[in-house]
């Protein structure tokens, strides 16, 4: 009960962050807000920050802040990415155009840094909008080189940099900045990121499985389409000639049609398992009112990625 009141202001707080006086901003806020997601991030903070008895306030405020920033990077991936479709609506540069998508991140990423002054311990402040600023900084990298790189041209040890640079350090946030205002001891900060960086791979996999394989209409995904990075490429690159990639390259239906029909699904998911066991024998290494937290994501993951097992 007490958690659910505690969501229920982050809502509220976050409803008062999206609520801006300029007409043009707030339309697009308001299509990019109508829906809010799943607040994972936010379950995380006030989980973390409840299990470790870091004052609610903070602890709400962080998620907050943790969801702001989220939004922003979804609002600039979409345009880095083409994609179309967010939370099955048209995303905001489809609808408004790119400069409003880029002007409504930019707003949110202000915002997110905003909200830390509001809350009440100075200290924590200072803890976490340190950790903030980090945590950006790595999103950008890693979308910088998510941008530059060739969709046949990796590796998976390569895959495997790039897509936790990309979704490990906003899975780790919300967690870690509540570690950091209980003042835990630094080998936790490392086993935390450590098992974040296992999570935001096996995230990262699974997002890439249902780009390609949940597709209910004929068209090509968007991740063939626009020649974006993608784990079952990845694993065809490593099994196939380069006169077979060089083809496909150039035939993309083909492409998603051998994806479809191959194995390739099967062995990720099996990649994924193997990620989510590494992920259980390390927790020991959490505190013990973490671990559940952690457990519960990574069983979320695993039921992800076990609605393909079926089918392949």
């Amino acid at each position: 009960m007490v958690f659910s009141y505690t969501l229920l202001l982050v809502k509220k707080h976050l409803a008062m962050s999206f609520d801006v006086d300029e007409k043009n901003l707030s339309q697009w806020l308001n299509w990019h807000g109508r829906s809010e997601g799943k607040l994972i991030r936010s379950h995380l903070a006030l989980s973390t920050g409840e299990a470790l008895g870091v004052s609610t306030h903070t602890a709400i405020i962080w998620a907050v802040v943790c969801e702001l920033i989220h939004s922003a990077s979804l609002l600039h991936d979409d345009v880095c990415d083409s994609d179309e479709i967010r939370r099955g609506k048209v995303s905001v540069w489809k609808n408004f155009g790119i400069p409003a998508a880029i002007c409504t991140g930019d707003y949110l990423i202000a915002e997110s840094f905003r909200k830390i002054t509001e809350i009440e311990q100075g200290w924590h402040q200072n803890i976490l909008l340190g950790l903030l600023s980090g945590t950006v900084k790595e999103i950008v990298f890693g979308q910088s080189v998510d941008v530059n790189s060739n969709f046949l041209g990796l590796g998976w040890e390569e895959y495997t940099k790039l897509a936790t640079a990309k979704t490990s350090p906003l899975i780790c946030l919300p967690i870690i900045g509540m570690f950091k205002c209980a003042e835990l001891e630094e080998p936790y900060y490392i086993n935390l990121r450590k098992l974040t960086d296992d999570l935001g791979l096996a995230y990262q996999i699974v997002n890439d499985l249902e780009n390609i394989l949940i597709n209910e209409s004929n068209e090509i995904p968007t991740d063939i389409k626009f020649e974006r990075v993608n784990a079952l490429i990845v694993c065809l690159k490593e099994i196939s000639s380069e006169k077979e990639i060089n083809f496909l390259k150039k035939n993309k239906s083909e492409l998603k049609q051998y994806l479809l029909s191959s194995n390739i699904a099967g062995d990720l998911i099996l990649k994924i398992d193997n990620i989510l066991q590494s992920i259980k024998n390390s927790i020991h290494l959490m505190p013990v009112v973490i671990r559940p937290i952690i457990f519960s994501l990574s069983e979320e993951i695993k039921k992800r990625s076990h609605q393909f097992a079926h089918a392949n």
